[in-house]
C-alpha cells in the first residue's frame, strides 16, 4: 500500500472511534430485546443472533435467526448511515490515482480493501466486548455479506458457516 492508501485507512480508523459509542449503543439496545422481530415470530424463535457487515458502503445489519438459519426479522444498525459510513461520509478511497489496467494498482486497491474490512471486523467487535458481549450467554457472531466465514463473537474466534 502506499501512503494514500494509509492515509485513508487512518482517516477511516478516527471516523470508527468517533461512532464507537452509537454502535455500542445499538448493540445494548440488541442485547436489551430491540431485535426488529417480524410480528409474526417470538423470542422463544430465536436460535442465534447475526450481524452482517455489507462491504458496499460498511454497513452492518443485525438479524435474529432460528435454527433453519432463516431471518425472523431485521434490525439496522448506525442508522444515520443508510448507506453506510464508507458512501455516507465519502471515506471511500479516490479511484483518481488508480490506472485500473495496471494490475498492481488494482492489487494495491484490493489490498486497501482487505485492511479496510478487517479494521472493520476489529472496531466492531471491540465495540461488541464494550457493550458487554462478553457477558451475554446467547450465541451471536458477525459475518462479511457473500462469505463462508463468520466470527463467533461468543468465543472470540472464526468459524465456518
Amino acid at each position: 500500500m502506499t501512503e494514500i492508501e494509509i492515509n485513508q485507512l487512518n482517516k477511516i480508523s478516527s471516523f470508527l472511534d468517533s461512532i464507537s459509542n452509537r454502535m455500542i449503543e445499538d448493540i445494548k439496545a440488541i442485547f436489551e430485546g430491540d431485535y426488529g422481530l417480524h410480528e409474526k415470530y417470538s423470542e422463544s424463535d430465536i436460535r442465534f443472533y447475526a450481524f452482517e457487515l455489507f462491504e458496499d458502503g460498511y454497513r452492518i445489519n443485525f438479524y435474529p435467526m432460528d435454527s433453519n438459519f432463516s431471518q425472523l426479522g431485521f434490525r439496522k444498525t448506525l442508522i444515520e448511515f443508510p448507506n453506510g459510513f464508507l458512501r455516507d461520509k465519502d471515506l471511500d478511497i479516490d479511484e483518481d490515482h488508480y490506472d485500473f489496467d495496471n494490475d498492481s494498482d488494482m492489487d494495491r486497491m484490493d489490498e486497501f480493501y482487505i485492511q479496510l474490512t478487517k479494521q472493520v471486523m476489529e472496531w466492531f467487535n471491540k465495540c461488541w466486548k464494550e457493550a458487554g458481549g462478553l457477558n451475554i450467554e446467547n450465541k451471536y457472531s458477525i459475518s462479511i455479506h457473500d462469505s463462508n466465514h463468520a466470527y463467533d463473537l461468543s468465543n472470540q474466534k472464526w468459524i465456518n458457516d
